[in-house]
């Protein structure tokens, strides 16, 4: 067998939707880290043609990894994957509880990371269809959300925290009013901006929607005070002179 007609073997083998192949790096790696209940949900799916091929993770936080795969179509995908067992589910469920949503949620650590990331899920959803530039949502079950992929062949754009804007004036404009579409629109605060939760691509898109809470949580206003400093400030530091926060927030709520 020529080299060649291995190496094209090998590939349509790793493409296959029916399972995750057990010898690639990339599923030893992820076997380490999730358990088999995630392990399971990945397997369906993939079955359902929203995973078919994985590479390795892009992106490692506290609570979840983010990883670069490929659909059925060959159109890159980001898998969130929250993981069971090292997330802080106690900090998830005193932010779920303040969500009129999710008020009745079982104070149970995978109940409480299942609706944590079909929180996420939701959110982007409405953010999406409000006209926000975000991930486009694609899929959720149990704790494996799905998402557009912010980046070119695989590569993920860069985050604001580590490329300032080239043009600081239009991207706190931008920004600012995917703070005020989202809270009009979509009635929601995204309640953890910062420039690590930004892409440059190199108009910003905002990420990281699991803090987001419906404006009928009683700590919205703070919320949202909170987000407006924090873009004040980051823009403040590249030399921008901006509106005070207060009259930014004053001008979200219409008042």
């Amino acid at each position: 067998m020529s080299a060649d007609f291995e190496a094209l073997l090998s590939k349509l083998e790793r493409r296959r939707p029916e399972r995750l192949e057990k010898d690639s790096e990339t599923y030893k790696i992820m076997a380490s880290v999730f358990d088999s209940s995630t392990l399971l949900t990945l397997y369906h799916m993939i079955n359902r043609g929203v995973f078919d091929v994985f590479y390795g993770a892009v992106s490692t936080g506290k609570e979840a990894n983010i990883f670069c795969a490929l659909d059925k179509r060959g159109n890159y995908v980001a898998a969130k994957i929250y993981r069971i067992a090292t997330s802080n589910f106690k900090n998830m469920y005193r932010y779920l509880a303040g969500d009129p949503r999710f008020r009745r949620i079982q104070r149970e650590r995978r109940r409480i990371i299942y609706s944590w990331a079909s929180r996420e899920f939701k959110n982007l959803q409405r953010a999406y269809e409000a006209g926000v530039a975000v991930p486009r949502p694609i899929d959720c079950e149990k704790n494996v959300l799905a998402m557009e992929f912010i980046g070119e062949e695989g590569v993920p754009y860069p985050r604001m925290k580590n490329v300032p804007p080239k043009a600081p004036r239009r991207a706190f404009e931008r920004l600012f009013g995917a703070i005020k579409v989202l809270y009009r629109k979509a009635e929601l605060v995204h309640a953890d901006f910062s420039e690590y939760n930004v892409m440059l691509t190199p108009e910003p898109v905002l990420i990281d929607f699991s803090m987001a809470t419906d404006i009928a949580n009683p700590m919205c206003d703070e919320l949202l005070m909170r987000d407006l400093s924090k873009l004040v400030h980051y823009f403040r530091k590249l030399g921008l002179k901006t509106s005070e926060s207060a009259e930014l927030f004053s001008d979200v709520k219409g008042e």
